[in-house]
């Protein structure tokens, strides 16, 4: 267990280098070298460090362990989400090019590494569009696509993710 422990974080860690350094690398060499137990530990390791750091940006009308349970449930839902919608989306565009643990691990990484800095409010502007060009290098370099396939397949399910999220909102109050 400790052993299992200590190699998700030396892997998260060599994540978040090469993912800063050299994303189009990492995203080659993905398929080789992630499996889905080392993308779910580093999607829980992610998901927690931004639960934690979602508690400073205000006061709460809940405990902070509920917090931060919405936090990391809402962190840990959206890479899920995302990866599903991405993968129906390959899949109806150009065919399974890729495994679904494949395109997990893309977008879990993707959306990992912004989970850094996504805490902040104001960061949002910064951390879309860096982690939707990641899914879209990713797409490319790990699932062989051209440029113009994984363009498309991210804008495509970028636009029913944020369909889904809004009308999700409007059925239970939160617009319109």
């Amino acid at each position: 267990m400790l052993e299992s422990s200590l190699k998700n974080c030396q892997f998260y860690a060599y994540a978040i280098v090469q993912l800063l350094i050299e994303p189009g690398q990492f995203f080659m060499e993905l398929p080789k070298k992630t499996a889905v137990k080392i993308t779910v530990g580093f999607m829980l390791i992610s998901s927690f460090f931004y639960a934690v750091a979602s508690l400073l940006t205000g006061a709460y009308g809940q405990p902070m362990w509920i917090m931060s349970m919405v936090f990391f449930m809402n962190a840990l839902g959206m890479i899920l989400l995302s990866a599903v919608i991405g993968y129906i989306t390959m899949v109806l565009m150009v065919g399974k090019k890729a495994s679904f643990p494949v395109v997990l691990s893309i977008y879990a990484f993707s959306a990992g590494i912004t989970l850094f800095l996504s805490w902040l409010p104001f960061m949002l502007w910064f951390t879309e569009p860096w982690r939707w060009w990641l899914v879209y290098t990713g797409f490319k370099n790990s699932c062989a696509l051209t440029g113009k396939k994984a363009f498309w397949i991210m804008c495509l399910s970028l636009v029913v993710q944020v369909c889904l999220i809004s009308s999700a909102l409007m059925a239970f109050g939160r617009l319109g």
